[in-house]
Order: C-alpha cells, then structure tokens, then sequence
C-alpha cells in the first residue's frame, strides 16, 4: 500500500541519514586520531619547586610527540630540541648562576607548553643509603625544636617512592618537590637536611636541593648500577649473574636455547613414551640462573627504579650512609663500594663526583662476632684510601652502643658538610 511505501521509504532515508553521520564521525576519529599529538611530558625531579645546580652544564629531558621541536626556556637561554622516534629528547643548560629568587622554566612543543615554577639555582647533592639515611628529622635529636625553626624556603628536598625495578626506568612513580618549611621537614632525611642546612649557612645562603633516594634496611649492592660491577673486577660475579638474567644478552639466549632444546627433546621422548604406554620422566629443571630478581635487595634494583630516573640530572656530589647490612662483608665492602661510585661517576660522566659517606655506628650487630663492627670500621676507612674524592665521617663518638639509629643526626650531617666545605667547596669553617 501507499502507507507502507511511505513508511519503508521514510526508514531508508533515515538509515542513509545515519551511515553518513557515522562515517563522518569515523572519519572525524581517525583525524583526531592521526593529528593528536603525544603529551608533552617532563621527569618529576623536573617540577615546581626544584633545584637546578649551578656552575656546570645541566641536562633537561622530556617526552613529545616523535619528531617534534621542543623548546625550552629559563634564566636567559633558550634551548632547542627534537624528540626522537620514541619521543625522547634532550638538551642542556649551559653553566647557570646561582639564584635564590623563584622563577619559571617553560617548556614547549606544538601547541603544548609545561610551566615549571618556583624554580632556583644552587647546590644538588645526592642523599643515599638505608635507614640511618632515611631516618627523619621527627625521629632524630630535639625534633620539636627543629622542626619549629624549619624556616628555609631556600633548601628543598625530592624523595621518589620506592620501585624495585629488574631494568632501568625512564621515569619514578611519584616524587614531589618540597619546600623546607615546619609542615615538610618532619618526614625529610635527617642527615640530609642538616648536611644541606649547613652548607646553606656557610655558603652564604645559596638554594640547596636534596635528592633523597634511600631505603631502610638495604645494601650497597640494589643501588649499584650494572656498568658499575662492570667497571671493577672483583665484582665481576655480580655482573655476570646479571648479564644471565637479561633476555637481551647471548648469555641468557645460551642458558634459554639450551633449556628448550632439552625441553622439546623430552616432549619427543616422553611422547613416544605414551605412545608405547611407558612412564615418563619429569621435566628438565629450568634454569633458575634466567630468573629475574624480584627481591628489593638483589643488585641494581634500587638503582633502576629510584636512581635511574635521575640521570642525568646535575648534582654537585653525593653522601651516603649505609653499611649495616653488609657489616659482616670485611673488606668485601670496599670491592662493592668501588663498584657503586665507579657506576655513579660513569653515568652521570662525573668522573671526580664527590662521596662522603659516613661510619657505621657503634653497636652490636646481632648476634654477630663482635670483631666483625671493627673489622667493617677498617673496611670503610680503607675506602678514602683507595678511591679518590672520597672522605669518611666518624661517629664513633656520638653513638649509641643500644641503638643502631643514634638520633644525633645533627653532628653527622654536620661533619658531611665540613668535608664538602673543605673538599668541594675549597673553604672551612668549624661552626
């Protein structure tokens, strides 16, 4: 009938009317698609608040959409680069001057733009180790007073969540720039922040920024980059174990196609074995050399997920406090010390980077020999000996024989600073 005709043609134009309003949309899609740029990303340790060093060429990096100009500007200098096919790109300050007012380091690409504030210019160290390292300024000496008279808006502090990591990251998973104030300092490094308070006074109140990358309870060996096992021969077991648990060595292909051969013979057999209604044996066992760390103690971890996302980031030189958890190791630990900064020194090219490190404290480790504590005491004072540009604290005298965390953490970043005072900074002042 007519009605029906009608009604029939009315639903073929409504059906036309929808394919070409989904195919314009489609189409809108795949443009969107095909023009949307990646998002103009910067590393956290690049955010508001940070400290960038002076005096030295100071790398900065980011991501973009592949094959896009990047522009960066800050105190002056406009930098240019171009993101790689992976997005990646980088360039560098040249030498930058010391700054205690708060500025912005722009950063754009396309259409995008990345505004950093609050930025200042100064003094970078690293802060590294395990607990003594990590231990707050709420839990050391006299906190209430402290924190109370925590008014330095110049010194500021960064400390990435902990990520045990197998391989290196580009990336942390979260840190965040903080200002030294009373409400922030609580949960800060206590030898950190009376290191950089010092050196904040004795410097003539120049920026400092820490980089709080520790973890109670740990060894040397997590933060320790692979290149750095590399580099020293008497480590060269570690390196080996590690270049065996990396599917992209020959050795992990070796130990790999070797396994899986032997596995697909035993299928053959075992096979023919059910064919012929006979028993099967078990499986070749796999090889567990190929097996990826998954402890946070195991070598390199802590380097590749809390470290690694620093480099190349300017810093000045670097204090450590670490050792309880290899007391036991003699003069091992010198062996695995070399390892450590040689791995630091190569991949941030600083081959004279700074390492003042601190002394174990005074106390009995466990139920371990006694002589172990001045056995490792030798071990550690043989490090200044053997590695340039290093300087060990002694804090055998302001310890505690009943606490491996002796809260006067005052005196140790103290004594760290006047070796940075008479070491790097070329000057000393005792008060």
């Amino acid at each position: 009938s007519s009605q029906s005709d009608h009604l029939l043609s009315g639903r073929v134009r409504y059906m036309k009317r929808l394919t070409q309003t989904l195919a314009v949309l489609c189409l809108a899609m795949l443009m969107a698609g095909l023009t949307h740029a990646a998002e103009l990303k910067l590393p956290l340790v690049f955010s508001d608040h940070m400290v960038l060093q002076n005096g030295t060429k100071a790398p900065i990096w980011g991501w973009a959409d592949p094959g896009s100009d990047v522009t960066v500007t800050f105190q002056g200098q406009t930098l240019t680069a171009k993101a790689d096919s992976s997005g990646k790109w980088m360039t560098a300050f040249a030498p930058l001057t010391i700054s205690a007012e708060g500025a912005q380091l722009t950063v754009k690409s396309g259409d995008q733009s990345r505004i950093v504030s609050d930025v200042l210019v100064g003094e970078v160290w690293l802060c590294s180790g395990q607990s003594n390292m990590e231990w707050s300024v709420r839990n050391a000496d006299n906190p209430d007073e402290e924190i109370a008279n925590a008014n330095y808006p110049l010194i500021r502090h960064i400390k990435p969540e902990r990520n045990p990591q197998m391989f290196p990251q580009d990336a942390f998973k979260s840190a965040t720039w903080t200002v030294c104030t009373p409400e922030n300092v609580p949960n800060w490094t206590a030898v950190g922040y009376y290191f950089g308070r010092h050196l904040h006074k004795q410097l003539d109140n120049v920026p400092i920024g820490l980089l709080n990358c520790s973890w109670g309870g740990t060894r040397i060996e997590p933060w320790t980059p692979r290149i750095g096992f590399k580099l020293i021969s008497q480590t060269h077991d570690i390196y080996n174990d590690l270049l065996v648990k990396d599917p992209t060595t020959p050795q992990y292909k070796a130990l790999a196609d070797d396994y899986l051969k032997a596995v697909q013979t035993w299928a053959a057999e075992s096979q023919k074995a059910v064919n012929n209604k006979q028993i099967i044996s078990d499986p070749p066992a796999f090889p567990q050399q190929i097996k990826p760390y998954t402890s946070h103690q195991s070598p390199t971890m802590l380097y590749n997920g809390m470290v690694n996302p620093l480099v190349p980031f300017a810093i000045k030189g670097s204090i450590w406090y670490q050792g309880e958890s290899n007391h036991s190791e003699g003069m091992r630990y010198v062996d695995k010390t070399k390892a450590l900064l040689a791995g630091w020194r190569e991949v941030w090219d600083i081959q004279d980077l700074p390492y003042y490190y601190v002394q174990i404290a005074p106390y009995q480790y466990g139920n371990s020999d006694p002589s172990r504590l001045p056995k490792f005491w030798l071990a550690q004072a043989e490090i200044e000996k053997q590695i340039p540009h290093t300087g060990m604290v002694v804090v055998s005298d302001i310890g505690n024989l009943k606490n491996i965390h002796p809260k006067n953490k005052q005196d140790v970043g103290k004594r760290l600073a006047l070796w940075a005072m008479h070491d790097v900074y070329k000057t000393i002042n005792s008060n």
